[in-house]
């Protein structure tokens, strides 16, 4: 099986960055929320083992897999964002993703299975501090007829960004079909 995978550099219009740091703004909302939540049932069950509480009786862990942040937060995005629909599901999956990855490596290198420095718990992102990205995975990003572009669904209704640079490379595969 061979993945191929391609990073570009975009040149969108004012409407088009906007679009795109929402987006990658909701990744942030949800990165937080999820940590927020996390952090907080840790809280919790530290502190019922500081008040002598059997493990049976702590408040039960919350699972920090990719599979059940995203259940969770399909739960509750309607109160935690309810601008949610406005953006791409790409947006907070990228948020998600993070911070299970964060967790994750956090998490193995508490049981040692980590190399090399230990690994922090993960810290919540500023907006002001913090580097805006995202990523599309699962199709949002479509070979357009003309070079030098792409279609990014739920980028603000815009139909299609401009590259910085052509790129013939990625775009030839669009012109026989091949490419997602």
């Amino acid at each position: 099986m061979t993945v191929l995978a391609y990073r570009f550099a975009l040149d969108p219009t004012p409407a088009q960055a906007r679009a795109l740091r929402s987006h990658a703004g909701a990744a942030r909302v949800a990165f937080n929320w999820g940590l927020a939540r996390v952090g907080a049932n840790l809280a919790q069950r530290d502190a019922e083992r500081s008040y002598g509480l059997a493990a049976g009786d702590l408040t039960p862990p919350v699972s920090w897999s990719l599979y059940a942040l995203r259940r969770d937060w399909n739960a509750a995005k309607g109160a935690v964002a309810p601008w949610w629909a406005e953006c791409s599901k790409e947006a907070f999956n990228t948020g998600l993703d993070q911070l299970a990855r964060a967790l994750k490596n956090w998490g193995d290198s508490r049981r040692g299975k980590r190399k090399g420095k230990p690994a922090g718990f993960p810290r919540f992102r500023s907006k002001r501090k913090s580097r805006p990205s995202i990523r599309f995975t699962t199709g949002a990003l479509r070979c357009a007829a003309r070079r030098g572009t792409r279609c990014c669904r739920g980028s603000g209704g815009s139909s299609s960004t401009r590259t910085a640079a052509g790129s013939p490379t990625w775009w030839r595969p669009g012109r026989r079909g091949s490419c997602r």
